[in-house]
């Protein structure tokens, strides 16, 4: 408890970077239910305050009002291997209605053997009032990529209450599970992300922190997100 009371009160400069890998699984800069517009570009920064610093860039388009497409481009310095490492992430998304979708993403190591994955999500949106809505998304991986040797299959579900201040502010705390087969014990993780997104025009910034609990082993990192996001 002292812990997590600590990392509240740093909110501000730090955060708990524990973020299991299949959050990254996805062309968009982490959960989103937002159709895509006719064409967007997004790049962003995540340091856990180490040399290591991961540089996301995607793209992203909507060929029909019902199916989206995009891709994006993870580069991250490494200190230890004295070169940047890059994985590319191909998906699309098919809109049932308004509200709910299903998406399909392909992970692939370009110059690193990190292995491959394919994930699968639906996420749907609860528009509670005018200002709040909540976004659910279960997602399932599979391929050594995202379930890491000896496991089988990797599977998270995620709610991200949103506050929507006008079109200028949107507030928003996301909370997720993950957690594999076969590396359960290992790799179990919860992760509570509180995130600020401002809108000016068409470009949208968003700030995220990400406070780790449980499974103290796996949430000992500390850092922070931005991402920028532009729409023609």
């Amino acid at each position: 408890m002292r812990k997590v009371l600590t990392a509240l009160l740093v909110i501000l400069a730090t955060n708990v970077f524990a973020l299991d890998n299949i959050w990254d699984m996805r062309y968009t800069f982490g959960p989103d239910s937002r159709p895509s517009p006719k064409l967007g570009f997004g790049l962003g920064a995540r340091s856990d305050f180490n040399p290591d610093v991961l540089f996301p860039i995607n793209i992203t388009g909507r060929l029909t009002r019902n199916f989206d497409i995009g891709s994006k481009v993870n580069i991250q310095t490494s200190d230890k291997m004295n070169h940047l490492q890059a994985s590319l992430d191909i998906g699309g998304r098919f809109r049932f209605d308004q509200t709910t979708f299903f998406e399909l993403d392909g992970y692939f190591g370009l110059n690193r053997n990190n292995g491959s994955a394919i994930v699968l999500t639906i996420g749907s949106d609860q528009v509670i009032s005018k200002n709040f809505l909540n976004y659910y998304e279960a997602r399932v991986g599979v391929l050594d990529g995202v379930a890491g040797d000896g496991g089988y299959v990797k599977f998270a579900l995620g709610m991200t209450p949103t506050l929507i201040f006008g079109r200028l502010l949107r507030c928003m705390v996301e909370v997720n599970a993950s957690g594999s087969a076969g590396h359960l014990r290992r790799d179990f993780m919860i992760d509570i992300l509180p995130k600020f997104e401002l809108a000016l025009g068409n470009v949208r910034i968003r700030l995220d922190f990400d406070i780790g609990v449980m499974q103290e082993k796996n949430n000992d990192r500390y850092g922070i997100g931005l991402y920028v996001m532009t729409a023609l």
